[in-house]
This record gives C-alpha cells, structure tokens and sequence, in this order.
C-alpha cells in the first residue's frame, strides 16, 4: 500500500517538473500555431501582464507579429489576444489563447501538451467561437 503511495508521489513530483521544462516549448509551439493559422501571419495585439515575460519571449522566438497592448489599451486596437498558460495535472499543460477581433467577435482558442521533459507533443485543441445571434424573422427581400 506504501509503495503505491510512494510511486503516485514519485510521478506527480515528476510530472510537475516535467511541466515545469516543458512549458517555453509548449507555449512557443501554441503561439506559432496561433500567429501562423488562426491569424494567418497578419499583425495582432498582445495583452500581457506583468509577469509574463515568458510569453513575449515566446513572441518573439517564433517571431510572431505582434504589438503589445498599452495599459490603459486604445479602444481601436483590434484584434488583440490574451495568452495564459495552465498545468493543473502532471505532464499536461494547456495554453489558453483569448481573441478579440472588434468589441463583438471573440473567440478561445486551448492547444493540450504532453509535456516530456522539454518536449511538447499535442495531444488535442480546443476552440469555443460563439455563434452570432439570427433573428426569427429574416426580412424580405
């Protein structure tokens, strides 16, 4: 019974660490892929925080082409994007990527790792896109 204990503290302990040399690799795969596909290159704006420099590090290694948001933000700069990243379970992280394209469309994007020590393979993505409301009556036409 004590040795599964051990093993189980053994692996989390582990896996925490895992996550903790696995988390540049997975956000800069996470950030590539946003700034590649989903923006398809174009420039954006990035709110970042203070304390998260690895993200902009993260930026800056894909040479992603972004601007970062002042504090207080230009009410005109669209489309910007707010990045977190999240490694609540042992060698699994999650980057979270808040976009805005105006004050009406949004949308979030999460990439999941597998995160081995430095290395980051996906294992999934998920997207919430909020469908824009339709009338119950279209006007004629």
């Amino acid at each position: 019974m004590w040795r599964k204990i051990l093993l189980l503290v053994v692996v989390a302990v582990f896996g925490y660490v895992s996550n903790a040399f696995s988390q540049a690799a997975c956000l800069e795969n996470a950030v590539f892929w946003y700034s590649q596909v989903m923006m398809s290159g174009q420039p954006y704006y990035v709110v970042l925080k203070p304390g998260q420099e690895q993200i902009r590090h993260a930026l800056d290694t894909v040479k992603a082409p972004y601007t970062v948001l002042p504090s207080p933000p230009d009410p005109d700069a669209y489309p910007r994007v707010r990045i977190y990243t999240t490694s609540w379970v042992p060698f699994l992280i999650s980057e979270h990527f808040y976009s805005e394209g105006d004050e009406t469309r949004r949308a979030e994007f999460t990439a999941h790792y597998l995160g081995l020590f430095g290395m980051a393979l996906s294992v999934g993505d998920s997207f919430d896109i909020p469908s824009m409301s339709i009338p119950d009556s279209l006007p004629a036409s």
